[in-house]
């Protein structure tokens, strides 16, 4: 693998992860202001369960973070 693909990769799933931070965030106040009481995950505009977007988002950084440390650790082999 060539050093231009293997950074271009690590830095897309750093990115990636930021993402998915602010996808969190942003589903965290949906979850406040589009649900009646605070123990509700389904929104009253669109409908949409709040609480498993972010538990998948959640899992998607931790997807993310494993595969930037294994690009890490696995580095030398990789870039051979």
């Amino acid at each position: 693998m060539k050093k231009i693909i293997y950074y271009l990769l690590v830095s897309i799933l750093a990115l990636a992860i930021s993402v998915f931070v602010y996808g969190i965030i942003n589903t965290g106040v949906s979850l406040k202001y589009e649900t009646r009481n605070p123990n509700d995950c389904i929104s009253l505009i669109s409908g949409e369960n709040l609480c498993s977007t972010i538990k998948i988002l959640q899992k998607l950084i931790a997807v993310s973070g494993i595969l930037i440390v294994g690009l890490l650790i696995f580095k030398n082999k990789i870039l051979k």
